[in-house]
């Protein structure tokens, strides 16, 4: 028989792989849809100093500066975070009518639209002040960015499933005593 120490332990491995399979599978592709809809935005804002081939790099080429190529790395991806709120998913308290898989997918956008608008922003900055203040601004402003996107994905997560009287219901497991 199965104690909970082992289910524990069982949850926990099951995580670990399945949080590494996924990052395996997917990092590649998420890289480059990041990069890709950070090009159609900055686009759209009106850039015209950047390029991409569909693949995780952008070739940014400011007026008044030497060109250069921005990658977006696997540690510059929202997918470790989107990762880790699905393998948070099933320790979330059970709602009504799948709220908490909506919690999921609400997280999952507010990760992953922060996360393109810091990839775009950080490009912005090295259109307009060349790859060193890119990457200062990446270091300093986007981490901190890339915290408050993260934080304010698992609260607003929190939020929706959490009840809203403030109560936290238990659950309640019988003891046996021999």
């Amino acid at each position: 028989m199965i104690g909970r120490t082992d289910r524990v332990a069982l949850y926990v491995i099951g995580v670990c792989v399945a949080a590494a399979l996924g990052f395996a599978v997917l990092h590649q592709p998420v890289r480059a849809f990041e990069a890709a809809t950070a090009i159609a935005l900055l686009r759209t804002l009106g850039a015209t100093g950047v390029h991409g081939g569909g693949t995780s790099s952008v070739l940014v080429t400011p007026a008044h500066h030497a060109a250069f190529f921005v990658l977006v790395t696997p540690s510059c991806s929202s997918l470790a975070s989107l990762l880790s709120f699905g393998c948070l998913y099933p320790l979330l308290p059970r709602s009504s009518a799948g709220r908490s898989a909506v919690a999921l997918a609400t997280a999952v956008g507010v990760v992953a639209t922060g996360n393109i608008i810091r990839i775009t922003a950080s490009i912005a900055i090295g259109l307009v002040a060349g790859r060193a203040s890119l990457v200062l601004f990446h270091d300093w402003v986007g981490s901190m960015f890339t915290f408050v996107y993260t934080i304010t994905g698992f609260i607003v997560m929190l939020a929706m499933v959490l009840p809203k009287d403030g109560t936290v219901r238990a659950r309640r497991e019988v003891v046996a005593v021999a």
